[in-house]
């Protein structure tokens, strides 16, 4: 009995921290609607700093604390706010959502090139020694301390948010950010604040984990943000007090499980998934009301100017010419490198493709491809590997794999919208990353399976043509879809649920059509990028990789499928083009993170929006001589 009163305490320590860090980003949610995917690639960053104070320059640790806590990690939030989220606060969910992951990045690229990516030790804050509970359990006193300033913390901000003038204001831009600032508040610095108390809650919360974690720039944002995600999912991200009581439970699942779990095996992964079961079956069983909650707005894209639309012969020719010059180049190009390179590109344009069709044409919002891309891939490794069947079979029967798994988050989509409908197929990749790709019966001992290349595509050039097949058959396919009847439902579907059922439009149908064509592309492209290095690989299909995919899908222009093909080939070839560069190289992190925040920031229709303005200007130029005034105006997603 006294273990497990141990057990349960210790439980309590850690579930306090992510029980106050819950409650921030909860906060910060309710405020400015931005789920804060980058919460604890922010907790990380300020450790660092608090690390760099403490450590290396030896200040007191309190001190360095508040230094972090209190100026530095205010700073960043109120930054952040001005300068990002507040420019794209009338774009779709998923710009948002994404310029999230864009902070991950670029704080981690700070990190790397500040501090490497060692492994560092962190100095707690309180001392260590234990003392006795009651009933005879033991309980460490930096663990009873930290319980204390968790609760004290939030029970600071709870009576701050009741009682103050401040927390009015916070309140009434909560219920109604319009009818707030029409009352004379100013909301944008309610929402900085928002940020700058939701970042020293993240600060406060690597600082006081850290030190029983280590400071790992790798494994800790992701280990930090989906236990927080999983607590501030019991209050289905509305609720402080129920996301404070969901990181209380979750830091006792924890401890319980790790003292009378497996130690390795399933049983461990199964613990490490723990968060993302919670956050399914939370989401599943998420009353009406609150799932219209996280729907958001309609999915239209702010662009600042109205783009003369090309005619179809025109973008036909552009296309053919531009597909006509990558079949050309392995004739002019030796290079084995530069092959592969564009091969690479290609493929990976596949990816962004399927993305470009799910969420730009119908505004599904997906964070699970690596799941699809993983189970193909596997799936057609052990086919051609085990069963001795032809690669051209494995490719196929790999690819249909993923369907079921497609057509099945196609029908929960129906129930789930907009943000919610992110967190599941993002609690999916997760846990196809723990419970299928890390069990070395699937993966293999040494994580990865061999995967051959079909027949007749056996050398660099054969295959790169290969990869270019695929790409044209994508983008055909992609092409008609927006041209046609069901490209025309899906743009209504996008707009407007209700307004397409009461039409009589089978919705459920179209969704589970392209989420299961959108999992169909994107594993065909996991397929065939495995079969590029010759084999499947476990880290090839690592659920971060999920959020990044749509990242450079949406700065490269998510809703053009040019856009998908020009942040492909980039992806490709930044490898190559900067290979004479290395401090270029040293610093692709940040650049894409920046790409991913400030860029998008200044323009939601990412590079290839940029290049069609561009394009246009050119032809306004040599058409007629006259250049018109841009008209700021909205364009649907999608739209062309």
């Amino acid at each position: 009995m006294d273990v497990l009163l141990s057990t349960i305490l210790i439980g309590l320590a850690s579930g306090s921290v992510y029980a106050l860090a819950a409650t921030g980003l909860v906060l910060t949610f309710k405020t400015t609607r931005v789920l804060n995917l980058g919460y604890g690639a922010i907790a990380v960053f300020t450790t660092f700093i608090y690390w760099q104070f403490s450590v290396n320059y030896r200040w007191p640790l309190w001190l360095s604390a508040g230094i972090v806590v209190l100026v530095i990690a205010p700073a960043i939030g109120f930054f952040l706010d001005s300068q990002l989220f507040r420019r794209i606060e009338d774009q779709p969910i998923v710009i948002s959502l994404m310029a999230t992951v864009g902070i991950i990045v670029l704080l981690q690229g700070v990190i790397y090139k500040i501090w490497k990516s060692d492994t560092r030790t962190v100095p707690s804050l309180f001392p260590q020694g234990s003392v006795k509970i009651v009933g005879g359990a033991t309980l460490g006193v930096d663990q009873l301390m930290i319980i204390g300033v968790a609760f004290g913390g939030a029970a600071l901000l709870a009576l701050m948010l009741r009682y103050t003038r401040l927390g009015v204001g916070f309140r009434a831009v909560v219920d109604n950010r319009p009818v707030a600032g029409l009352m004379a508040l100013n909301t944008n610095f309610i929402s900085g604040l928002a940020w700058a108390l939701g970042t020293s809650i993240a600060a406060l919360t690597g600082i006081l984990i850290a030190p029983r974690l280590l400071l790992d720039p790798i494994i800790l944002p992701f280990f930090i943000i989906s236990f927080i995600l999983a607590s501030a999912m019991v209050g289905y991200l509305q609720s402080l007090p129920l996301a404070f009581a969901g990181g209380l439970l979750l830091g006792v699942i924890e401890s319980i499980a790790a003292r009378y779990g497996p130690s390795s095996g399933s049983g461990r992964s199964l613990g490490r998934a723990t968060p993302f079961f919670m956050v399914t079956i939370l989401l599943l069983a998420a009353p009406r009301r609150l799932r219209l909650l996280a729907t958001g707005g309609s999915f239209v894209v702010k662009t600042r100017e109205l783009a003369a639309h090309a005619s179809r012969n025109v973008r036909l020719s552009v296309a053919t010419v531009f597909f006509a010059l990558l079949a050309f180049i392995p004739l002019v190009v030796s290079s084995i490198s530069w092959n592969r390179s564009l091969a690479t590109g290609m493929i990976q344009a596949i990816v962004f493709l399927s993305l470009v069709i799910l969420t730009g044409f119908s505004g599904q919002i997906s964070l699970g491809t690596t799941a699809f891309m993983g189970t193909a891939a596997f799936t057609a490794a052990h086919i051609a590997t085990d069963l001795g069947w032809s690669s051209w079979a494995a490719l196929l029967l790999g690819s249909l794999a993923a369907v079921p798994a497609g057509a099945l988050i196609g029908v929960i989509a129906v129930r789930l919208q907009g943000l919610y409908l992110a967190m599941l197929t993002l609690a999916f990749a997760f846990m196809a990353q723990e419970l299928f790709f890390g069990n070395s019966s699937i993966s293999g001992r040494e994580g990865s399976v061999p995967l051959p290349r079909p027949s007749g595509f056996h050398s660099d050039v054969r295959f790169y043509y290969l990869a270019l097949i695929a790409l044209v058959v994508s983008a055909v396919v992609a092409a008609n879809l927006r041209s046609g009847r069901t490209g025309r439902v899906l743009a209504a579907i996008r707009d407007s649920e209700t307004a397409t059922r009461s039409l009589g439009i089978s919705v459920t149908k179209y969704k589970v059509l392209i989420f299961s064509l959108s999992a169909f592309m994107c594993a065909a492209a996991g397929i065939l990028a495995s079969m590029q290095k010759e084999s499947a690989a476990r880290l090839d299909f690592v659920a971060y990789y999920s959020m990044i995919y749509l990242t450079i899908a949406i700065v490269g222009g998510l809703f053009h499928i040019g856009g998908a093909v020009a942040a492909g080939l980039f992806f490709g070839l930044f490898q190559q083009v900067f290979a004479g560069h290395p401090a270029i190289l040293d610093l692709q992190l940040i650049f894409f993170g920046l790409g991913a925040t400030v860029a998008l920031a200044k323009n939601p229709e990412g590079m290839f929006g940029e290049m069609r303005r561009g394009g246009n200007a050119v032809l306004r130029v040599f058409g007629n001589g006259k250049r018109r005034r841009p008209e700021p105006v909205p364009v649907a997603g999608g739209q062309e």
